[in-house]
């Protein structure tokens, strides 16, 4: 009985050719815009020559605090000369400085020349990355800390992730974002089962409410799955994508066909609504993207760490782009585990919210 429910759906599913037109084009043409319209900008920081900064401290600054991280900017390409005196804005301008520091005993200010855009982005990364040591770690940690970070380009390598292109980059996130909102292509089966009563005829047949879940479950996931398969084929020939490891891409990208397929479940049976299902799935959507890098890249982020890592998106996009620039990452367990919890948790809560409307209704 299930193969039956599994193969109508489908055939319900392939009635709105728009949505699929949608999931397949989609994805094609905001890459295409996005990576032409930021392309130069991500070009500009793939690095810059060594640079002169000047700082001063206040008196209560040690002053091996301030050779340490002298000796760090130097590792950076960074030269930072003391000027004890002076109008900082002066100084920058008559000693050709890309930026200055003022250093206190608990805080820094970063003053940066408008000639020296990209010069004064790194310096912020590398005074960002000093500070985050200097709380994390015992003094004599930084240097070696820092240096173990290989900032040799400081803005975009991150500690560890040499320069990825725009076509790279978002022709991988915007794949993700695309599957986050499959929920889209089951619009024709919850409209069916609403306009006709099929689940309570089904109910009549004896079928479990699992079973009639993945008997919708299973045929969203295998039509997301083939709309993305050919995006992505269509982007390699187009924009020549590169996904670094395809098998552990591969494995993700399923994994997060599942997992977005369970999360709009949960919320059309939460709220059993389908314009409010969209709503709200695409709400969640653009917040998970935004704190994930679909729109401001993720390696330039100012949101705090903590706030990424609650996204689910931010898991798959770092651990896709990372296999795309360097063949593997820090974050395939993070997502892996993240997607199999998501497709478990908000499964459980979809069934039971159904139950409890069926129990309603009887």
């Amino acid at each position: 009985m299930i193969r039956y429910i599994v193969k109508n759906n489908l055939k319900l599913m392939l009635r709105n050719k728009w949505v699929i037109a949608v999931m397949i084009l989609g994805p094609i043409l905001i890459i295409s815009i996005i990576s032409s319209a930021f392309g130069e900008l991500m070009k500009s920081y793939e690095g810059v020559d060594e640079f002169k900064v000047g700082y001063r401290v206040e008196e209560d600054v040690q002053q091996g605090y301030m050779e340490q991280m002298k000796q760090a900017g130097k590792e950076a390409g960074i030269i930072f000369e003391k000027y004890p005196e002076g109008e900082i804005k002066a100084l920058i301008e008559n000693n050709e400085l890309a930026g200055f520091v003022e250093m206190g005993a608990k805080s820094y200010t970063v003053y940066e020349s408008e000639d020296y855009v990209v010069e004064g982005i790194t310096l912020e990364y590398f005074m960002n990355q000093v500070m985050k040591e200097g709380e994390n770690q015992a003094l004599q940690q930084i240097v070696p800390a820092i240096q173990k970070e290989e900032i040799d380009l400081p803005v975009i390598q991150l500690t560890y992730m040499p320069a990825i292109d725009s076509n790279n980059y978002y022709g991988i996130v915007y794949i993700v974002y695309f599957i986050w909102c499959g929920i889209v292509g089951a619009t024709n089966i919850l409209a069916s089962e609403k306009k006709n009563g099929i689940g309570r005829k089904y109910q009549v047949s004896g079928l479990s409410d699992i079973s009639l879940y993945l008997g919708k479950w299973i045929p969203l996931v295998l039509a997301v799955l083939v709309e993305t398969a050919i995006t992505m084929i269509a982007t390699i020939l187009i924009f020549d994508i590169q996904w670094g490891n395809p098998l552990l891409s591969a494995l993700i990208i399923v994994l997060s066909i599942m997992a977005s397929t369970s999360f709009g479940f949960m919320i059309y049976n939460l709220c059993d609504n389908l314009a409010v299902t969209i709503i709200l799935l695409f709400t969640s959507v653009w917040f998970m993207g935004f704190l994930g890098g679909s729109f401001e890249t993720y390696m330039f982020s100012s949101t705090s760490d903590m706030l990424k890592n609650v996204s689910p998106i931010y898991h798959i996009n770092r651990a896709l782009v990372e296999y795309s620039c360097m063949g593997e990452s820090t974050y395939t367990n993070s997502c892996i585990l993240y997607m199999l919890g998501i497709t478990v948790v908000c499964s459980v809560i979809a069934l039971i919210a159904d139950g409890i409307r069926k129990r309603g209704r009887a």
